[in-house]
């Protein structure tokens, strides 16, 4: 399929500063002036249920009087709580002033956009920045780089006092004055209202906006916190980049909270700084001033700090034993054992625990500060919060704002606890060190180069509808199962890892691969950098046993192999224009539009597309089918075809395979499918059909063959609507069955397939042996399958591959399943003899496909793993022959042969009776094999096998008999052959 699912953009933790560091808050970002090129307007709840619009956009704008380029310049997102960056160049545009410019993200397809992009933006919260540079900002604020910023609804970081307020699924967040107001004040710049994108073609804004003065800028510390009776302090200052700071209030009325040391800014841009001090006299609790800094050209800026005063209370204590801890937001002191230290904090567990299994001994301490070393027993105090990952069904008890640990004594050990991850609530055992007492298995890779993530199970997890009916009570029993029989093994970095971690030394970890006596901490967090679960922090290295990565398919032998491959957006042109011959400046075609860049898919550049070819060339090469089908390859006539075609022959050494001639209709999309096939192997039998009604956005396919033993068979390729750009409403929009949207576009392809395609198939072939192969996007139980098996169609996977071992061709979210199909009409059922699904590619990471960039270290191999993202099918058939042999059915009597000397020809007879106890049925053949060098059967009916052959008139009843003449040339004497008689037809 093009993409089954969009991929998802990572949240990180949230930005929360150590107390007692006077570090600047990362709440305000501020920058010297407004900008020229501005953020207008931002969209992020694209394809939700129940949104205006199908994608997520931001819109950038021109507010000042000088045309601006965009070529050096990208938009990046950050989620709500998060530091990773992800980047959407903006092209070699210029923008006049007073224009608009719209970056189409997730579900976008193109055209929709000035340029469009794949980030899956928040709904209700996250950032936005333009950036002065084309590649990914470093995780963090940005720096430098970022010309604007807009953090909207509960953003950690914005422009000013606070982030914009939220959006949502009918209102987008817009600059004031049509985009001209930029004050760097995220809060007061923007409103939430309609949504309504503007693009290049938009009507001009030209803005006639007076200078605006430069705001307050703190640097406040995000939290203050103390143990009880000890007191503290700490820094906070402010500057104006145009004016001076020369005023500070508190709200506090608390006699344990104030201000002192106050030190006026010295001149314009200059710092001022103040005290903030808690008294040791100070009550245990949580406690909340305001700070207002204010100029000497009437502005005014404020700080918000929490302050705590910390009890002491154990770590069982402070878990409880319900879903969230008793103290959140509250100020606590506690002592643990330190049992693993990752890079945003570290974990405590109470080295005695309380004997209670329903409350965990572990503890989360959240924070930059330098973390103590493992196994030192520490006190530290902070406040009790509750993390909850966006989407996430639960949160985890944490610590935050602490103070620097105590360490009370070192060299520490603390014993794991033996869990099992079917039967155990992992709730109970969260921060804590424990051991995993069966093996684990490793269900999904795909975050492993983001974020470090691997994704285990007991056992490999089947999507629920590959294996059962959608909405049956057995679907719905292992979706629960599913849901809950998973843990995720981190790296513990929480940013993109500089290399990949728990590769094996053939350079993957592959879906399948097992781990024994995994042992760790148990954390809790984002997945992929989305909706949260359990992870473990190893503390030993795991342990990988590898499953068997296979160099070819294997299954039983037949005298014909057909293979479905789909070939992941094998474009012969580039997205930046380039194409396999070198050429510059070309395009992609979808449906009957003109010729564009963003209409390309795959390779971006030679260098990527060779890479790309040569792994799909490898792949071919070692299925060594006879017909293969292709899905995902470039809608551009037979030019894509005939180029893999020739580039797999020179793989080979010799012109083994040909391209099917594509049919009449190829479909309206910028991908369709075609078929390839051996000559030497195979006959094509007239030319290829195609169904090119509205339904089908990529026509499928068919083409007879002919093999040698004159059986005759119909592939049928086809990729039907995928599951990804969901709508909203309607029929085809996700029915949280398990099937995904388009559905019913898919069925409704499947119910024309049948009652349609497949006929006219059977009708010009005139036989009735077919098979219908290809990425159908549905899983061997949701609707259109069984639409199919359910009007004749043999699931050839379910009969053969299942009793072996569960079926998969695609794995997405730590869920494996078949995508890819082999169905046989029932008259061909009988002739296949065996089908595989070669596991080379869904099981493997993507971080070692073909790209290049995605990693800082290359992983790419040139060999045919990570070809694509689903694995090919390969079907084995033993077609019965058109015809049989009978000689040993019949007597043959052959008189002498006799010169005509007038034409110099041989001329004799031969004569057949039926010795056999049944009538022979016709057609009947007389052929000659080994007929001897340099003679001619003058009157053959024709060739067979290189042998000529006389067709008989009509069948030999139980005793008849019928003789045959022979007319031999030569030009020398000597005439001999082996008589047979075959029944059938060539």
């Amino acid at each position: 399929m093009t993409s089954l699912f969009d991929s998802i953009q990572s949240p990180g933790r949230k930005t929360v500063l150590a107390a007692f560091v006077a570090a600047m808050c990362a709440s305000a970002t501020a920058f010297a002036a407004p900008g020229n090129v501005v953020i207008s307007q931002v969209y992020g709840a694209g394809g939700n249920a129940g949104s205006t619009y199908a994608r997520d956009f931001i819109e950038l704008f021109n507010r000042s009087n000088a045309p601006v380029n965009l070529n050096n310049m990208s938009v990046q997102y950050q989620s709500a709580g998060g530091d990773v960056w992800s980047a959407t160049a903006l092209g070699n545009v210029t923008l006049q002033p007073g224009q608009y410019f719209l970056v189409a993200e997730s579900n976008a397809t193109a055209g929709e956009g000035d340029v469009v992009g794949t980030v899956l933006m928040g709904a209700a919260a996250g950032k936005v920045a333009l950036v002065n540079q084309k590649t990914k900002l470093p995780d963090g604020n940005g720096g430098a780089a970022v010309l604007d910023l807009v953090g909207y609804g509960s953003a950690t970081r914005y422009e000013g006092a606070g982030p914009t307020p939220a959006p949502s699924g009918t209102k987008s967040v817009s600059r004031l004055d049509g985009g001209c107001t930029d004050t760097d004040q995220n809060g007061l710049d923007f409103v939430a209202g309609p949504i309504a994108p503007r693009r290049t073609t938009s009507p001009l804004n030209v803005c006639t906006s007076a200078p605006v003065a430069a705001p307050i800028v703190l640097a406040c510390p995000v939290s203050v916190a103390a143990p009880a009776g000890a007191g503290t302090s700490a820094i906070l200052r402010a500057s104006d980049a145009d004016s001076i700071v020369n005023g500070v209030t508190s709200t506090s009325t608390n006699p344990g909270i104030t201000l002192s040391g106050f030190a006026p800014a010295t001149a314009v841009g200059a710092s001022a700084s103040v005290n903030l001090d808690v008294a040791a006299s100070l009550p245990t609790g949580l406690y909340s001033v305001t700070v207002n800094f204010t100029n000497d050209g009437g502005q005014a800026a404020s700080c918000v700090i929490p302050v705590s005063v910390a009890g002491q209370l154990t770590i069982p204590q402070i878990q409880g034993s319900g879903a969230t801890s008793a103290y959140d937001k509250t100020a606590q002191v506690t002592q643990g054992v330190v049992t693993k230290v990752i890079s945003t904090g570290f974990f405590l567990q109470d080295p005695k625990g309380d004997g209670d299994p329903t409350t965990s001994d572990g503890l989360f301490v959240y924070t930059s500060m330098a973390a103590p070393k493992l196994g030192d027993l520490v006190r530290v105090s902070g406040t009790i919060t509750e993390f909850t990952p966006g989407g996430a069904p639960r949160s985890l008890t944490e610590m935050i704002n602490i103070s620097v640990p105590t360490v009370l004594s070192s060299g520490n050990t603390i014993t794991p606890v033996n869990i099992d991850l079917t039967s155990d609530d992992l709730s109970r055992y969260e921060g804590m060190l424990v051991r995993f007492t069966t093996p684990l298995t490793i269900n999904g890779n795909n975050y492993l180069s983001t974020f470090g993530e691997l994704t285990l199970s007991s056992g490999r997890r089947e999507v629920p509808t590959n294996r059962y009916p959608a909405n049956s009570a057995e679907a719905k029993a292992l979706a629960i199962a599913n849901d809950k029989n998973f843990i995720v093994l981190d790296d513990g970095l929480h940013v993109t890892p500089a290399t990949l971690p728990f590769l094996a030394t053939d350079g993957t970890v592959r879906s399948g691969d097992t781990i024994s006596d995994l042992t760790g901490v148990m954390d809790f967090g984002s997945i992929g950098g989305s909706t949260g679960w359990y992870k473990l922090q190893p503390t030993v290295t795991p342990v990988i046993s590898r499953t068997e990565r296979l160099a070819a398919p294997v299954l039983a032998a037949g005298n014909v192999k057909v293979a479905s491959a789909n070939v992941l957006n094998f474009f012969t042109t580039f997205t930046n224009g380039g194409d396999a011959w070198g050429r510059t400046g070309q395009g992609c075609v979808i449906g009957s539009a003109a010729p564009i860049n963003t209409a390309c898919r795959g390779a971006d550049n030679m260098a990527e597309f060779v890479r790309q070819r040569d792994k799909i060339v490898n792949e071919l090469k070692a299925i060594d089918a006879d017909a293969v089908g292709l899905m995902e390859i470039q809608n551009n006539g037979d030019i894509a075809a005939t180029y893999l075609v020739e580039q797999l022959n020179l793989a080979i050494g010799s012109n083994a395979y040909a391209v099917v001639p594509q049919p009449a209709a190829l479909g309206t999309d910028a991908i369709r499918v075609a078929m390839i096939y051996k000559p030497a192997k195979l006959t094509l039998v007239g030319a290829a059909l195609s169904d090119g009604d509205v339904i089908n956005n990529r026509a499928p396919m068919a083409a007879t063959f002919k093999a040698a033993n004159g059986g005759k068979f119909s592939v049928v390729v086809n990729h039907l609507k995928s599951k990804a750009s969901c709508p909203s409403s309607g029929a085809d929009a996700d029915k949280r069955d398990g099937q995904g949207c388009y559905n019913a576009s898919r069925l409704a392809q499947a119910t024309r397939l049948v009652s349609y395609f497949l006929p006219q198939v059977v009708a010009t072939s005139g036989d009735p042996d077919v098979l219908v192969i290809g990425d159908l996007n549905a899983h061997g139980f949701e609707d259109p399958i069984n639409y199919l098996t359910s009007h004749g169609m043999v699931n050839e996977i379910e009969r053969l591959v299942r009793p072996r071992t569960q079926p998969y061709s695609y794995v997405f979210d730590a869920e494996s399943g078949y995508l890819d199909h082999a169905l046989a009409s029932t008259a061909l059922d009988s002739q296949v003899v065996d089908v595989t699904e070669w596991h080379n590619n869904a099981d493997e990471p993507p971080a070692i496909d073909y790209n290049l960039g995605d990693t800082a270290v290359d992983y790419y191999t040139n060999n045919a793993f990570r070809a694509s993202d689903h694995d090919p099918v390969v079907v084995s058939l033993n077609l019965a022959p058109s015809f049989t042999d009978i000689t040993s059915s019949v007597k043959i009597a052959q008189s002498g042969l006799a010169l005509n000397r007038a034409n110099g020809k041989y001329t004799g007879t031969v004569k057949f009776t039926n010795t056999s106890a049944a009538a022979l049925a016709g057609p009947l053949h007389f052929r000659l094999d080994s007929l001897s060098a340099g003679v001619t059967l003058d009157n053959a009916s024709g060739s067979q096998n290189g042998a000529p052959y006389i067709t008989l008139p009509g069948g030999l009843a139980v005793g008849a008999s019928v003789t045959v003449t022979t007319t031999f040339s030569t030009a020398k004497p000597g005439i001999g052959y082996y008589a047979k008689l075959l029944s059938g037809t060539f």
